[in-house]
């Protein structure tokens, strides 16, 4: 017990000074085997921080980073935006549907989704201006509809929860489809009621041949994600030979087809998805080394002690409370590292479907995106609509409102999120 409340002051006080979280994590493990476990010697740190990493799935995290990014220089998205308008923007609401159903397939494609945002989110704006409809719902809009490129495979943070847990990234991707098809269906008829009741009027009609040539400049584009999910559900590929595959075929597609950018580029684009996947990597290190000296120090099995009691309804709402707490102050990543090991074995106990805690876990983290004071996608408004931080917390909030009931839609109505699993088991 005394191990764990050092670990867990350090981390905070570390934290709190402005220490970088993975130092955070790191240096209160260390000296916790230096001061409390005896026979332990001092290369275990080094040893465990190696093996956190030290997995064939993990690769196909720093190859679904440079895809994100090669398709944020490209075009890519822009096609994507362009199809999806000629579908569903003469619909009521149909521009709203459209940011929804382009951040859907391009969170297929890139599994991120502050790229979303920072690659399609002027694009965005312009087209809910000329909709006509209102800034601060066009940057709540964007901002969220961004955030569910994190629910949709190959999500990043999905492969992280999984490399964590040991869970199947299959399962996970599986039920990460199915709960970002319902929360893109719940966003859209949110956009649609706000059509309605601001009197926007629909803009043009169904026009065949406009839809004709933007299937055709598209078709590359909508083979992606098709490339991506049907070679792992077909059993082609594995994860992280897909990523391996759809890095490939988007440079192939955004050089040599759309000639969005030259291939001399493509090292200024591995450079910053290099910066952006050593900081998950070595976060991952230092939370493993972490981790480990929780376990020895016996706290996940004392969380689940105090939970022991707790029924599981409360215990599911306790950990969301959390997670939205933490969300508040530091990253998804950061705090997915933290806690995650120490809540699993709960969830273990409990007979809860690992996959779905685990989406449920990504769905917090996404609104965590979104939430003040630290949200990263208010930042990312601010720089990209050139906005203060107030005007993207205003626009947020009933965004973030619609989050939570979803959240907890998913939570309590697990059937909900779990209809395309349970659908193929049936027809299985």
């Amino acid at each position: 017990m005394t191990t764990g409340v050092f670990l867990v002051i350090m981390m905070i006080a570390l934290l709190f000074i402005g220490f970088p979280v993975f130092v955070a994590l790191a240096m209160p493990a260390a000296l916790a085997i230096h001061l409390f476990i005896t026979g332990v010697e001092p290369t275990i740190v080094v040893q465990r921080m190696i093996s956190g990493v030290n997995s064939f799935t993990l690769l196909s995290l720093p190859l679904f980073v440079l895809l994100a990014d090669i398709i944020a220089r490209g075009v890519m998205g822009e096609k994507i935006i362009n199809l999806t308008k000629e579908m569903v923007g003469h619909l009521k609401g149909g521009i709203a549907i459209t940011v929804v159903l382009a951040s859907l397939v391009f969170g297929a494609i890139s599994g991120s989704g502050t790229a979303s945002m920072l690659a399609l989110g002027s694009v965005f704006l312009v087209a809910l201006r000329q909709g006509n409809y209102d800034d601060i719902f066009s940057y709540g809009l964007i901002s969220t509809s961004s955030s569910l490129s994190s629910l949709i495979p190959p999500g990043v943070a999905m492969i992280l929860y999984a490399t964590i847990t040991g869970t199947s990234v299959q399962d996970v991707f599986l039920v990460g489809l199915s709960m970002g098809i319902v929360f893109g269906v719940i966003l859209a008829a949110y956009g649609v009621f706000y059509a309605v009741k601001n009197k926007i009027p629909v803009t043009g009609k169904f026009n065949l041949k406009a839809f004709l040539k933007s299937l055709k400049e598209g078709f590359w584009t909508i083979i992606a994600p098709v490339l991506i999910l049907g070679g792992i559900y077909g059993g082609f590929v594995t994860p992280t030979e897909a990523a391996a595959l759809a890095v490939v075929y988007a440079l192939i597609i955004e050089v040599f087809v759309y000639r969005s950018f030259k291939l001399k580029e493509i090292f200024s684009i591995a450079i910053e998805s290099a910066k952006t996947s050593t900081m998950i990597l070595v976060l991952i290190s230092a939370g493993t080394i972490m981790s480990w000296v929780m376990t020895i120090a016996q706290i996940p099995q004392t969380v689940g002690q105090l939970l022991l009691n707790v029924p599981d309804s409360m215990v599911l709402l306790i950990i969301t409370l959390v997670f939205i707490i933490l969300g508040m102050f530091i990253d998804g990543f950061s705090a997915m590292v933290i806690m995650v090991p120490i809540l699993f074995p709960v969830i273990q106990r409990m007979g809860m479907d690992p996959a779905l805690f685990g989406l449920l876990i990504v769905l917090n983290t996404a609104i965590g995106t979104n939430t003040p004071p630290f949200g990263i996608h208010i930042f990312a408004g601010v720089s990209k609509f050139n906005v203060s931080y107030i005007t993207m917390v205003r626009a947020l909030m009933p965004f973030v409102i619609l989050s939570l009931i979803s959240l907890l839609i998913f939570t309590y109505m697990p059937g909900v999120a779990l209809w395309l699993p349970n659908l193929l088991k049936f027809f299985g």
